[in-house]
């Protein structure tokens, strides 16, 4: 019991404290400049495991680096990780504890990219960028497709979704697998958790969202299935984990995207965590909730991995892997997509 008190003493610091930054941060916004610096300043503060080397270097000018734990669980394998910060914020540098933490987890090195973000650089910037990356790892790198993980939070979460979507109409093979975590999937914020009760979400503000979303899509509709891949053609995707909490406005984007793909028979694994709020791993120093969920996602990248071994023990490295597998979707997952659900039955 004194556990489980401790736990949630410890979840609602993490809110409050979340809550002041976000009034703060609403002070900073009107000069995006200092935002973004306040931004990675604050966020860097959760340091990354010392057991994990970060070296830094450029793919053909875009800034990346690699985060190598110093003892590989699988160390032929590689994630693709794409940092949040709503398309217009957010760096290597500011998620670097969060991925390294994920990285040590996992035992797998990780590849993180600084693609270019609004209101500078505008759509197709960041997936272009998110792209490059994935291309280099199949061409320069010479992994093959099937021992690449792609995974992101937030913008960068609904980034390796439209990365998932861009190759499939590219004709790249698919990667083993993606993991997202909180990803924002529709840019348009019509979801029913943005609607219904926004202060919910000590974090995100609906008004800002809208706001970025118009500074990233430029002159694209925002509706584009690259930048909402929610409204894309979600068939024949890689297996995907999608991780999002209950106090967020983005619950919806998350619960909405797991039903279309289900129904376009993807395999989607819906986890919705009680109480947690928007990319709570953040918090993997202070809250157990953020240190399971990554466990977690350790779990789920164990299972991907081995049974693609022992399915494809002597798979041409050309192929990636698809699946028609039937959607591992929670009953509460229905229910919370059961208006996205009926729309869609509808058309």
């Amino acid at each position: 019991m004194k556990k489980k008190n401790m736990a949630t003493v410890q979840a609602k610091m993490a809110t409050f404290f979340l809550r002041k930054l976000k009034s703060r941060a609403f002070k900073l916004m009107d000069n995006h400049t200092v935002f973004r610096a306040e931004k990675e300043k604050i966020f860097s503060r959760v340091p990354c495991p010392k057991s994990v080397n970060v070296k830094y270097f450029d793919i053909d000018g875009l800034e990346s680096a690699r985060f190598i734990p110093k003892k590989s669980k699988y160390a032929h394998k590689i994630v693709l990780y794409l940092h949040g910060g709503g398309y217009t914020s957010g760096s290597i540098k500011s998620h670097a504890g969060l991925i390294g933490r994920i990285t040590l987890e996992t035992g797998i090195p990780h590849l993180a990219i600084n693609y270019r973000l609004a209101p500078e650089h505008t759509y197709p910037a960041a997936l272009d960028d998110a792209i490059k990356a994935y291309s280099w790892l199949l061409e320069e790198e010479h992994f093959k497709p099937d021992d690449i993980i792609i995974m992101g939070d937030s913008a960068g979460g609904g980034l390796a979704l439209a990365a998932l979507l861009k190759i499939k109409t590219m004709g790249l093979p698919n990667p083993l697998t993606a993991v997202v975590i909180s990803p924002w999937t529709d840019l348009t914020v019509s979801g029913d958790s943005a609607l219904s009760n926004p202060e919910k979400d000590p974090i995100l503000s609906v008004d800002k969202a809208r706001e970025w979303a118009k500074w990233y899509a430029g002159d694209t509709a925002l509706e584009d299935p690259f930048v909402s891949p929610v409204f894309g053609d979600l068939s024949d995707l890689p297996p995907i984990l999608i991780q999002v909490g209950t106090d967020e406005i983005l619950l919806s984007d998350a619960v909405r995207f797991a039903v279309f793909a289900a129904m376009k028979d993807s395999d989607v694994t819906l986890t919705i965590e009680e109480d947690m709020s928007h990319v709570w791993h953040f918090f993997w120093q202070y809250i157990p909730e953020a240190k399971n969920s990554i466990k977690d996602i350790a779990q789920f990248l164990d299972k991907q991995i081995n049974e693609w071994q022992t399915t494809h023990p002597e798979a041409p490295s050309s192929l990636g892997k698809k699946t028609a597998d039937a959607a591992k979707l929670s009953y509460e997952a229905f229910k919370l997509g059961k208006n996205a659900l009926k729309k869609k039955l509808s058309n």
